[in-house]
C-alpha cells in the first residue's frame, strides 16, 4: 500500500468500482478501500442454504448493458455473461390471465398485450413507435447525464412531443397517467408495481408519471430481466477484474473510520483500528469518492464539525427508509409454476413458461395498490403480501445456479423497515424482524401458492432474509433501503442526496459523492455519472474509448447472439 493516491475511493460497492476503473483506465492512480473482505456489497451470491446452491442475497434484475460501462470497462472481457430469455418479466392475475414483456422485440409484447386489451396494445404500439427513435437520447439525458435542469428539460421536451401524451403529465401521478394512457386494469398494474419495485413511487407527482411511463418498456428498454451465469455477484467481480487490470489497487477488510478534511477540502483517510491496517493514513493528491450513503458520508466519516449546519440538517433529514424488502429464498425440485402458465400456453407463447425470470403480484386493482402506501406510512406489514420486489426464477435461466435437478427462486416482498403493525397485532420497530422472520415467510409462500400451486411440494429448502439482515450485512444501508434511500421530490434527480448538493460534487472540496440522481441501481448510473464529473475535474474526460451511449451495449450484445433489437414496427 502507498501512502498517496490521485484518487480514494471508500467503499467497493459496484458504483465505487465503476467509478476506479473508469479513473484509473483515464490514467489516474486509484485506491478502493473496502470495510468487507468481499467487494460487492448488496450485489452477492452465498451459499447460506447448502453447498453449491448460490442465492442473490439482494440484487436479481441485472441490466450492466444499458450503461456505457458495459463496453468502456470491458464486463465480459472480465468475465461477465448475461443470461435471458425471450420473455423476462410478467404479471399474472387469479383469473389465470398474465401481461408479459418480450426482452428484446417490443412487437411480441404487443401481440401479448393484444390478448389482454386490443386498445392497449394499439397504445403501447403507437408510444414504441415514437420513443423508438429517442430512446438513446431519452436514457442518457435523464440517467447518464449529471442531473441538472436542462437535461431533465430536454427529457420532459421528449415526452411531452410524443402523440397522445397529455400536456400535463408532469403534474401527474403514476395512477393518473396510467388512466390517461390505458384502459385495462392489468396493463395498468404491470409498470405502476415495477415504479414501486425500484422506489420510484407511483403516488408521486412527476415522480410516478416518468417512472411509471418508462417501465411501460420494461423489456425492450429496461433490460431488467436478466441475471449473470453462476449469479449476481459476477457483477461485481467482473468490474473487480477490470480495475485490477486498469490498475487499480483495492483493499478490503479496510473499514475507513474517517475522511480526512482540512480547510473545506478533503485530503484523504484514516482506515479504523478493525482495519488489515490499523489506523493508517492514506492521502488523495486529487479527490475522495464516497461509495457509501449519504449519513455515513457525511455525518460518520466527515463529521457534523466540518460542514455547514443546513447541510448536517438536510443530511439528519435524509429518507433513508424506501423499499425495504422481505425475502424469503428457496430451494425446489422444480420451477415455480404458475396457474397463468396455462394461459400464457394457449394465448402468447409456450416458452413463457420455461424462460420466465421475474414477476409481481399482489395487488389486482390500481387502486388495491394503495394498500402498500397505506402500510410504508403506518408501519403495517401488508396482508396479504405484495411482492412488489419481484419473484425471480434464477434456474429457469442460469442452471448453474443449483445442483442438477435443483431450483431456485426468491420471493421479493415489498415491506417497511420499522414494523408496528402485523394486522391487530402490535410489533416493536426493526427489531420484531428476528421474532416473525419464519412467520412472515409462511405467510408469504401461502400467498404465493394462490398463484403458483406447487410451491408448497415443490419446496426443498429456505433462507429468509429480513430488512434488519440488510442492514446488518451493510451498514451504509440504513434502515434496510436496497437503493440508498427512498426518491422523494426532495431526494430526486439534482435535488439527490439532498437539496444544494451538486452530486456527484459536495459542500466539501474534493470529494464526491456516488449517491445521485436516483435510486441506485444495477445500471450502473450512479458510477457512470460521478466517473464523468470526476474526470471532467481533473482534465481526463476527453479519452477516445469514452464514447459510448447508453442501451447500445445491449443492442450490440443481442447482436452477437443473433437476435434483433426491435422497438418500431
Amino acid at each position: 500500500m502507498q501512502t498517496e493516491y490521485d484518487v480514494i475511493v471508500v467503499g467497493g460497492g459496484i458504483n465505487g468500482l465503476a467509478v476506479a476503473g473508469y479513473l484509473a483506465k483515464a490514467g489516474e492512480k486509484v485506491a478502493v478501500f473496502e470495510l468487507r473482505n468481499e467487494v460487492g456489497t448488496n450485489c452477492e451470491s452465498e451459499e447460506v442454504m447448502r453447498p453449491g446452491v448460490r442465492a442473490n442475497l439482494h440484487a436479481v434484475g441485472l441490466c450492466p448493458q444499458l450503461a456505457p460501462t458495459y463496453e468502456e470497462l470491458e464486463l465480459e472481457h472480465f468475465g461477465y455473461e448475461p443470461c435471458f430469455g425471450d420473455w423476462g418479466y410478467a404479471y399474472p392475475f387469479k383469473d389465470g390471465s398474465c401481461v408479459v414483456l418480450h426482452n428484446y422485440d417490443a412487437e411480441k409484447t404487443y401481440n401479448a398485450w393484444k390478448a389482454i386489451n386490443k386498445n392497449d396494445a394499439e397504445t403501447y404500439r403507437k408510444l414504441c413507435n415514437y420513443f423508438a427513435d429517442h430512446i438513446v437520447e431519452l436514457t442518457e439525458e435523464l440517467f447518464y447525464k449529471p442531473p441538472n435542469v436542462q437535461s431533465f428539460q430536454r427529457a420532459a421536451e421528449i415526452i411531452s412531443r410524443c402523440p397522445g401524451m397529455p400536456p400535463n403529465w408532469l403534474k401527474m401521478t403514476g395512477y393518473q397517467l396510467m388512466n390517461e394512457l390505458f384502459e385495462d386494469e392489468r396493463i395498468k398494474i404491470l409498470p405502476l408495481s415495477v415504479a414501486i419495485e425500484l422506489i420510484l413511487d407511483p403516488w408521486h407527482k412527476g415522480i410516478g408519471s416518468l417512472s411509471s411511463l418508462m417501465f411501460v418498456f420494461m423489456g425492450v428498454v429496461w433490460s431488467w430481466a436478466t441475471t449473470a451465469k453462476g449469479g449476481s455477484h459476477l457483477l461485481p467481480h467482473s468490474l473487480y477484474r477490470s480495475a485490477l487490470h486498469y490498475g487499480v489497487e483495492v483493499f478490503q477488510g479496510c473499514p475507513v473510520e474517517k475522511i480526512i478534511v482540512e480547510n473545506g477540502e478533503a485530503k484523504g483517510v484514516i482506515l479504523s483500528e478493525d482495519s488489515v491496517y490499523p489506523g493508517r493514513k492514506i492521502m488523495a493528491r486529487k479527490a475522495v469518492v464516497s461509495d457509501l450513503s449519504p449519513v455515513p458520508t457525511f455525518l460518520w466519516l466527515v463529521g457534523p464539525e466540518n460542514l455547514p449546519p443546513e447541510v448536517v440538517m438536510a443530511v439528519q433529514m435524509y429518507d433513508n427508509e424506501g423499499g425495504g424488502l422481505f425475502a424469503p429464498y428457496l430451494l425446489t425440485k422444480e420451477p415455480l409454476q404458475l396457474s397463468a402458465f396455462n394461459w400464457t400456453d394457449r394465448h402468447i407463447d409456450s416458452a413463457v413458461r420455461e424462460q420466465l425470470y421475474g414477476f409481481n403480484i399482489g395487488p389486482e386493482s390500481v387502486a388495491d395498490i394503495e394498500r402498500y402506501h397505506r402500510a410504508l406510512a403506518l408501519g403495517e406489514l401488508p396482508d396479504p403480501p405484495i411482492l412488489y420486489g419481484g419473484i425471480w426464477r434464477f434456474t429457469a435461466i442460469d442452471p448453474t445456479q443449483a445442483p442438477p435437478g435443483m431450483h431456485t427462486t426468491i420471493l421479493y416482498t415489498a415491506v417497511p423497515y420499522n414494523i408496528c403493525w402485523w394486522g391487530n397485532r402490535r410489533l416493536n420497530g426493526p427489531g420484531s424482524w428476528d421474532d416473525i422472520r419464519e412467520e412472515y415467510a409462511d405467510r408469504v409462500e401461502d400467498f404465493v401458492a394462490e398463484y403458483a400451486p406447487n410451491i408448497k411440494t415443490a419446496k426443498i429448502d429456505r433462507y429468509v432474509q429480513t430488512p434488519l439482515d440488510i442492514v446488518r450485512r451493510n451498514p451504509s444501508m440504513l434502515e434496510g433501503t436496497d437503493v440508498g434511500g427512498n426518491v422523494l421530490p426532495s431526494q430526486f434527480y439534482h435535488n439527490r442526496p439532498f437539496p444544494g448538493c451538486g452530486a456527484p460534487r459536495t459542500p466539501i472540496k474534493k470529494l464526491y459523492t456516488t449517491e445521485v440522481s436516483v435510486g441506485r441501481t444495477t445500471i450502473l448510473m450512479q458510477g457512470y455519472i460521478t466517473a464523468s464529473v470526476l474526470a471532467e475535474d481533473l482534465g481526463v474526460r476527453n479519452q477516445p474509448w469514452w464514447n459510448v451511449r447508453p442501451l447500445e451495449p445491449y443492442i450490440r450484445l443481442l447482436q452477437r447472439r443473433g437476435l434483433k433489437w426491435r422497438m418500431k414496427f
